[in-house]
């Protein structure tokens, strides 16, 4: 997963805003974010299987992975074990972002010096509509095969330019989340389509820690605040 994402926290395009209104199309994805907040709502474990694809101007291709998603609520805890082509283990949490690798015998962990970032990434599982009003806009996008597409973008400029849009992918018939797609700060694209979605099924602790054995070779960053 790389950057934040590189997370995500992108979750998920351009830097710009959609580039026209669409009253009835954004109704529809108020709508389906509304199914998809009582869908959650008592969420307190997630687990789902997962294909993610991560487009980068640096490659002509799209990198693509799979394998199984995580989540916890309480406290707040997003997790990928991801199986193919090679191993990973991603964690994000509200003040850390750290990716595994045990092939590579490495782990690359990303400190945030505020949650602003994490923390929106992590709303997408506690969508509360109150909560995600104050936080992005909630426009309309395309609509297919009974899906909408529900797109998050922020105003805040702080943030844009860590995670510069979020889209939802939603069953417009019960609110299912199918896919979620981000834009990191720096252009990446990633893309998580979701399948076999468990909610609150019974996970272990252990799912959640991420245990480093010795000899692995640490590489840490802290993204700076900006004022």
């Amino acid at each position: 997963m790389g950057r934040i994402g590189a997370l995500l926290l992108g979750l998920m395009l351009t830097s710009g805003l959609a580039p026209a209104q669409d009253p009835a199309a954004d109704a529809a994805a108020k709508a389906a974010f509304k199914k998809l907040a009582d869908k959650f709502k008592d969420v307190r474990t997630l687990s789902a299987k997962v294909v993610q694809q991560r487009r980068t101007e640096l490659l002509d291709k799209p990198v693509t992975s799979s394998g199984t998603m995580y989540y916890r609520r309480d406290p707040a805890r997003l997790v990928f074990h991801m199986a193919e082509p090679r191993k990973a283990e991603i964690h994000l949490e509200r003040t850390s972002y750290q990716v595994y690798r045990p092939d590579e015998k490495r782990l690359e962990r990303t400190d945030f010096t505020t949650e602003d970032v994490s923390t929106k990434i992590l709303m997408v599982f506690e969508p509360k509509p109150d909560e995600i009003g104050k936080a992005f806009t909630i426009r309309g996008g395309e609509s297919r095969d009974g899906q909408i597409d529900v797109l998050l973008e922020s105003a805040d400029e702080k943030v844009r330019k860590r995670l510069q849009k979020v889209t939802l992918t939603i069953a417009e018939a019960d609110g299912a989340l199918r896919r979620i797609v981000y834009i990191d700060g720096e252009g990446d694209e990633v893309r998580f389509d979701l399948a076999d979605v468990a909610i609150n099924p019974d996970l272990a602790p252990e799912v959640f820690t991420l245990k480093i054995p010795d000899g692995t070779r640490v590489l840490r960053r802290s993204l700076p605040s900006d004022k």
